[in-house]
């Protein structure tokens, strides 16, 4: 195991990386603008869209991030510098997420509220649009409560975060290596248990609250598992780009990249059971209050949409990593994780932009710009952060597990 700590990593390929991710941040946020120009609501409704799928990136590096640190293995070693440079982003985002925070206050006094819950006219009793079933959610349907959540959340992410990177760099730089294991594992215990009920809320409070009237245990599930598959997905592309570099080709072997391929198999199943579980459940419980949000999904064309899901997110990437040779030959594998990733925008969208067009032929260039400007603004933040420290945690224990299994 090496004990030595190496200068930060200059990867031509991370230079390239950041420069396109700091373009598809000037062209989509530059499109998005001119968006608020044409129709103030569209931009809004395009925000909320792109900054709920974007937020899945850097949540779900803190996951995996949290994860390794508790169980080891090799995959996560290798993964490490990837996955820390993506929680990184979480205090950039927070200031991200203001604009949502602002369109509950409506602070554009639009005529339609888009969070149905902020409009005082319908949780009011007397109201002009009086709903007593979005009423009985006050006060957790508030524009106050939700802002005090937002800050609860990413104060929460962000410390994590920061935390296990600080202590990961301290590590590096000679500090007691077992010691720091220890903390960073002690750490991630704790912030698992407050990882995932933040994550729920926050699916719950951005994406779920859109309808007011509907409910679902497994939203904040699938927001979790989306989150886990988009980010297996970038991990494996972001290996094309540094696999080939010095201190991968003499640390790193097949094994961990055969091991994310089998965790990208296995969020793909897990993908499916949620998404097909949570259908069959709310159809066949047929509460009025409930089905309204599937027929949505099913008229105006997004059945559609369902069947391309079914498709690309199940059936032809569950095929694939049938294969144990697509899971060990990376350039394979990064073909596979390429349709994962373009299907989880596919996703989202089908979760999303229902509840502001009823048909999908009204999704316009507005409702793209937004994901595109705020990934970009992640993937360099990301790429920034990887060239702030070595590729791998050399100092770490864990190292070991990567030559367990050889080179081959």
């Amino acid at each position: 195991m090496a004990t030595t700590t190496l200068s930060r990593s200059q990867v031509p390929q991370l230079n390239r990386l950041q420069l396109f991710g700091i373009g598809a941040a000037v062209i989509g946020l530059a499109l998005l603008a001119l968006g608020f120009f044409i129709n103030p609501q569209v931009f809004l409704e395009s925000y909320i869209f792109g900054f709920y799928f974007v937020m899945a990136f850097p949540l779900g590096c803190l996951a995996f991030l949290m994860i390794q640190h508790l169980t080891g293995g090799a995959w996560g070693v290798m993964s490490r510098r990837m996955l820390e440079a993506g929680a990184l982003a979480l205090p950039i985002f927070f200031i991200l997420s203001v604009p949502v925070v602002l369109t509950v206050y409506n602070f554009l006094n639009l005529d339609l509220f888009i969070y149905q819950w902020s409009d005082p006219s319908v949780v009011t009793p007397g109201g002009e649009n009086f709903d007593p079933l979005v009423a009985h959610k006050v006060p957790w349907l508030s524009p106050a409560w939700f802002a005090a959540r937002m800050v609860i959340y990413f104060v929460i992410w962000s410390g994590l975060a920061l935390l296990l990177r600080s202590w990961s760099l301290q590590q590096d730089r000679g500090a007691k290596s077992l010691a720091m294991v220890d903390r960073m594992r002690k750490l991630s215990g704790i912030g698992t248990a407050l990882f995932v009920m933040s994550v729920t809320f926050f699916a719950l409070d951005v994406g779920l609250s859109l309808d007011a009237h509907w409910y679902s245990t497994m939203y904040g599930v699938h927001y979790m598992v989306n989150a886990g598959l988009g980010t297996l997905a970038f991990i494996i592309l972001a290996l094309t780009q540094i696999r080939h570099t010095a201190i991968f080709e003499e640390h790193v072997p097949i094994k961990p990249i055969h091991d994310l391929g089998k965790l990208l198999f296995a969020f793909t199943i897990l993908w499916t059971y949620v998404s097909f579980g949570q259908f069959v459940i709310i159809w066949s419980g047929d509460v009025a209050e409930f089905t309204p949000w599937y027929a949505r999904r099913i008229d105006g064309g997004w059945v559609y949409v369902s069947l391309l899901l079914m498709a690309l997110s199940f059936f032809a990437p569950f095929l694939a990593l049938l294969s144990r040779g697509n899971k060990r030959n990376l350039n394979r594998l990064a073909q596979i994780a390429l349709v994962i990733l373009f299907m989880r925008v596919v996703d989202m969208v089908w979760v999303i932009l229902p509840e502001f067009h009823e048909q999908v032929t009204q999704i316009s260039w507005v409702n793209l710009a937004a994901p595109v400007g705020l990934f970009g603004v992640w993937l360099a933040i990301w790429a920034w952060n990887m060239q702030r420290a070595s590729l791998l945690p050399l100092n770490d224990p864990q190292m070991d597990s990567l030559h367990a299994g050889g080179h081959h």
